[in-house]
Order: C-alpha cells, then structure tokens, then sequence
C-alpha cells in the first residue's frame, strides 16, 4: 500500500513538473521570438539611420608636376550643408579660394576642389579637418590625415 502511494505522488510530482516545465518552454519561446522582433527593430532602424546620414571626406591631391589642391565630397547617403575645410597651421599650407566656404550644400556623391599653395617648409603628411551640418542643424565633423 505504501508502494502505491509512494508510485501515486511520484506520478503528479512528475506530472506537475512536466505542465510547469511546459509552461516555461511556452515562455521561453515568446521571449526568443520578442527578441528577434526588437532585434530586427534595431537593425531596420539603423539601416534607416545610415541612409539618412551625410559623411564629409577630404585628401590631398597632386594636379600636374608642381599643384596641389584638396578634394572634397561627400561620400554619404544625405546632403551636407555648410561644409568646411580646415589644415592644420603646423603644415603651413595654405588654401588660397577659400571663399568657396562654407560650401552651402553639398550633395551625396558631389564634391568640390580647392587650391592649395605649398612651399619647401610645408609638411608632406598632414591633418584636414572637415565639418558640415546635417538637414537638422547638428554638428558634424571628421579629421584625416593626408599627404602629398
């Protein structure tokens, strides 16, 4: 008798494991399947994101045997606005059309040159800073180096 009764609780014991042990895995299923949506949220969003975002470039660039002059675009998927363009002073170079700035609007894919004047003392390898505005006014900007 007490063999049974000993059988009998065992059997809703493992029966009460298995309806809670089902019940978790139901929920374990709705919090992967939650997950993968937000997960997917996140990725279209910064697809979304990336689409909408202007990224101002610059380098230097050798025109014939003795002129210079900085390439800029925008290699972005958005238009840059108010773009300009900044060496660093310890290069002692010099961009001699520099009423071209700020570059008002500049397209995906545009780009614009200016001209730059070198001498003996100017350094070979420097920084240009580039800044730009997005549709919405905020500030953005990308320094690179470059050489000659």
């Amino acid at each position: 008798m007490i063999a049974i009764m000993i059988s009998a609780i065992s059997l809703v014991v493992s029966l009460v494991s298995v309806v809670f042990s089902l019940k978790s895995q139901h929920l374990q299923d709705k919090v992967n399947e939650m997950d993968l949506k937000l997960k997917e949220y996140e990725l279209a969003q910064k697809e979304k994101e990336t689409q909408l975002i202007a990224c101002v470039e610059a380098r230097a660039i050798s025109v014939g045997s003795k002129s210079h002059r900085i390439k800029v675009w925008n290699s972005g998927n958005a238009s840059a606005y108010n773009v300009t363009v900044a060496i660093e002073e310890s290069a002692q170079i010099m961009v001699l059309d520099q009423d071209k700035m700020p570059f008002e609007i500049l397209e995906p894919n545009k780009n614009f040159e200016l001209i730059l004047c070198t001498h003996l003392g100017s350094a070979n390898k420097f920084k240009i800073m580039t800044k730009w505005e997005d549709k919405d006014g905020q500030k953005h900007s990308k320094v690179q180096i470059t050489d000659m």
